[in-house]
């Protein structure tokens, strides 16, 4: 009897406890899910660019500009944008030579009329060498105003050279700028 409430008591504490529960006892398979991955948002690549421009005169002076840029675009046809700026210059004289280094910052709007064409309005700031003052180490802030406009060529899905004039709004005894009117080759890209 003894041996009987025993087995009773163990069988009664196995099935209240379900230590036998087991999908192979009752034919159902509760596989572990995996939780979902959720999807990359990677709408941001769409309205995103990047490009810069280059400007290049060889010769005396020799002239170096390098733009590179990212740019968002908020609206269709309207891309807003940041970037760099990097200035070499340098020239030969008869009272001897003469080389300097500019950086910055610039931003610019642009708004694409049709497929190729663009208007464009673009700030620099740059430090630059202060040609005026007797230290030859100093630097002063300039800031520079364009507006113009370009042609934009697709050489693929997501990039296209582009071509533009732009006018200096802001003429400066210190510019870097050999003109008002500066010509500008550039690339512009989507991710």
């Amino acid at each position: 009897m003894k041996l009987l409430r025993i087995i009773s008591f163990s069988l009664v504490f196995t099935l209240a406890s379900h230590a036998q529960v087991d999908s192979v006892y009752y034919g159902t398979h509760h596989p572990t899910q995996k939780k979902a991955k959720e999807p990359k948002n990677d709408a941001w690549k769409e309205k995103a660019t990047w490009g810069g421009n280059l400007q290049v005169w060889i010769g005396n002076p020799t002239f170096i500009l390098l733009t590179p840029t990212i740019g968002y675009i908020p609206f269709k046809k309207f891309n807003v944008g940041i970037g760099g700026v990097y200035n070499y210059i340098s020239y030969n004289s008869p009272f001897g030579s003469y080389s300097q280094s500019i950086f910055g910052g610039h931003t610019y709007a642009r708004y694409t009329i049709g497929d190729s064409y663009f208007v464009q309005v673009q700030y620099d700031k740059l430090l630059q060498p202060n040609l005026y003052s007797m230290e030859p180490r100093d630097k002063v802030w300039i800031d520079y105003v364009f507006v113009g406009g370009g042609f934009s060529q697709a050489i693929g899905d997501k990039i296209a050279l582009s071509t533009s004039i732009m006018f200096n709004l802001t003429p400066n005894q210190l510019s870097i700028y050999p003109s008002r009117l500066i010509i500008q080759f550039g690339i512009v890209g989507g991710f």
